[in-house]
């Protein structure tokens, strides 16, 4: 049976790959998309041929919920909770692009709407869906152990990338609600990691969409983070640095950052005392360019192997998997709890480098 599934928001993430690929998939229907911008969303209508439209989530609810399987929350982060908690209280299956919410409190609510529905909740980290991914939790198991974690994310210009490449619809909100929705972010932001500094409130903003992606893979290879023993901030706050303990033992350094320049680089590096398992990921916004799983074994003699298992796209895999979840027939991997912990680790690590106490263990 076809799902039928409302977008909410209409920006570029949903231009370049969630609609796309929502109308390749034969399981799934576009019903509905919402987006303050009506001109943009009614030029994607018709370039889609979906037959509703409105300016908000609430009048998409109230006019189509009964309508409804499915819906994906693509707005701005600091909306993410207000939206998911009224889909979720609608019992709609409700997508999440990541980050769940820029504060611990929106995140709580998210969690507790999820629990008390009958739907289903999921966040949109489509790095755990990558074939590549998936693979290498069995070549980190065959080291005899580990002896360091590199996580390195450092982000080109994105937008002039997807300009190069995606015909995007511009659209034109009202300049009050935009206004209103900037207010709301900053001050979420100053709450999370208590402190107004312009320098640091800035970076928080860009790590927390950035960075969360890195925690979330390290999450899913190595568990929860134990403790943070060093963390530090540089270059005008487009860079950080944090040593991290996962369970076991296993030390983590993650290095993320912002830059102009025109590459993408992001990479999990696995090192053990006769081996190394490397994950090398593609440019998110370049569809079906593979991640690459490198493996390299010995001491006397060395064996290099370079494992490309996919060319499949990692957001329509993500959509795929979402389907099944709604359907009963898979369990949530990338769940609304998680995430909360990612958001909670990312202000912990700010509040670090601000000298603050944070807590160890999650």
């Amino acid at each position: 049976m076809t799902m039928r599934f409302g977008v909410i928001g209409c920006g570029m993430v949903a231009q370049v790959m969630h609609i796309p690929y929502l109308a390749e998939l034969p399981e799934t229907e576009l019903h509905a998309f919402a987006d303050p911008a009506e001109d943009r969303a009614r030029a994607l209508a018709d370039r889609y041929n979906v037959p509703n439209v409105y300016a908000g989530h609430e009048a998409l609810l109230e006019d189509a919920s009964d309508e409804l399987d499915a819906v994906i929350v693509l707005t701005p982060f600091q909306t993410h909770a207000d939206v998911a908690v009224d889909a979720l209280e609608a019992d709609i299956h409700t997508l999440v692009e990541k980050p769940i919410a820029a504060t611990i409190e929106d995140a709580d609510r998210m969690v507790e709407a999820e629990r008390a529905s009958d739907a289903v909740g999921m966040v949109a980290y489509m790095k755990r869906y990558d074939p590549a991914y998936e693979r290498a939790q069995a070549e980190i198991d065959r080291l005899a152990e580990i002896d360091l974690v590199t996580a390195y994310d450092v982000d080109p210009d994105h937008f002039r990338i997807v300009e190069e490449v995606y015909d995007l619809v511009e659209g034109n909100p009202p300049a009050e609600l935009i206004a209103e929705s900037v207010e709301k972010r900053r001050s979420d932001i100053e709450r999370a990691i208590r402190t107004d500094d312009d320098r640091l409130v800035d970076a928080y903003d860009f790590q927390l969409e950035h960075v969360c992606h890195d925690v979330n893979v390290l999450r899913g290879l190595f568990g929860p983070v134990e403790r943070i023993d060093h963390v530090d901030v540089f270059a005008d706050g487009r860079y950080a640095t944090a040593h991290l303990l996962y369970e076991g033992g296993v030390r983590c350094v993650l290095e993320t950052g912002d830059s102009d320049r025109k590459w993408f680089e992001e990479f999990v590096r696995v090192d053990g005392p006769d081996g190394c398992v490397r994950l090398d990921f593609s440019n998110p916004f370049i569809k079906n360019s593979p991640t690459e799983l490198g493996v390299k074994e010995g001491v006397e003699e060395l064996t290099e192997t370079v494992h490309t298992p996919s060319y499949e796209e990692n957001f329509k895999r993500e959509l795929e998997y979402f389907v099944r979840c709604a359907r009963g027939e898979a369990e949530v991997r990338t769940t609304f709890s998680e995430a909360r912990e990612d958001v909670r680790l990312i202000a912990d690590i700010f509040r670090a480098y601000r000298g603050e106490s944070v807590r160890t263990g999650e």
